[in-house]
């Protein structure tokens, strides 16, 4: 956990759940039972097998499992995992996405109303605007710091997944004037390390803060569904790429370290271009 921390610089969330099934695989094997390559398979076909495990779980718990082995055992992982592996097939799922339509609900309902502090409602609305402008992930948008914004440029330095850098474009003029008067706002703002969005009571805002507080909106605006901020990420990512945005251009906003995982946006836009043939139809009654 250690090196996983400290030396892969993977994220708090990885590292948590690296270590949840680690503790699970030695609850099921035992902790005083020898290791061995026929034992090790038989625990991890075991919960491949568990029903109330999804398919990425279970990757991720035995690539968690071989990567432990071959840090502190590799012969051991070699006789393991060399000539075995486990076949798991992951359902693909495309991401959801909010129509353009009820993206402008929402984010009327974040602007003030009579009945609520405008400072604050401003701060929902600026926040909300913001993920959908750029992609960011929720826990990126609450680690940012004063210094890590540019309103006059439009960049914001992200520091995401595996402590990695980039840097993200807010394009639209109204969210940037937006950002610039919030930040001018700000008693602290000459401190570049002041976090950039705060609670009600000052301190740091945290994702399940900006998660309730969308949560609510979300039922104010009258959108029929549940709404997350990872939909608003992917809602950004879907219009881009629908924009005729460069696939490349999209991860590299995302922060993917991989294309692949970016790739799912175009299978999108291809179910959006089928839709739109089907409902076209335009050999409907000819012939």
């Amino acid at each position: 956990m250690d090196q996983c921390r400290n030396v892969r610089r993977l994220a708090a969330n990885t590292v948590a759940a690296y270590e949840s099934d680690l503790r699970q695989f030695i609850v099921r094997h035992g902790r005083n039972k020898r290791l061995t390559a026929g034992s090790i398979r038989s625990v991890l076909t075991q919960i491949a097998e568990d029903r109330r495990f999804a398919s990425s779980s279970v990757r991720r718990k035995i690539a968690a499992t071989r990567t432990f082995l071959k840090d502190t055992d590799p012969a051991l992982a070699a006789a393991t995992f060399g000539t075995w592996k486990l076949s798991i097939r992951i359902p693909a799922r495309l991401p959801k996405a909010l129509s353009k339509g009820d993206l402008t609900a929402l984010l009327r309902a974040a602007r003030p109303s009579l009945s609520e502090s405008v400072a604050h409602a401003s701060i929902d609305h600026l926040c909300l605007s913001l993920l959908a402008a750029t992609g960011l992930r929720v826990s990126e948008l609450c680690a940012l710091t004063v210094g890590q914004t540019n309103p006059a440029t439009g960049e914001i330095t992200v520091f995401g997944k595996g402590s990695r850098e980039r840097v993200t474009i807010v394009a639209n003029v109204d969210v940037r004037h937006a950002l610039a008067s919030y930040i001018h706002s700000l008693p602290d703002r000459q401190d570049m390390d002041a976090p950039l969005f705060r609670n009600r009571r000052g301190r740091p805002m945290t994702p399940q803060c900006l998660r309730l507080r969308l949560h609510s909106i979300a039922r104010t605006s009258l959108i029929r569904r549940s709404v997350t901020p990872h939909m608003l990420r992917h809602t950004a990512a879907t219009m881009l790429v629908e924009g005729g945005v460069d696939i490349r251009f999209v991860q590299r906003l995302l922060g993917h370290a991989s294309i692949a995982t970016t790739q799912i946006y175009t299978h999108v836009t291809d179910m959006a271009l089928r839709n739109a043939l089907e409902r076209a139809d335009v050999m409907r009654g000819v012939g």
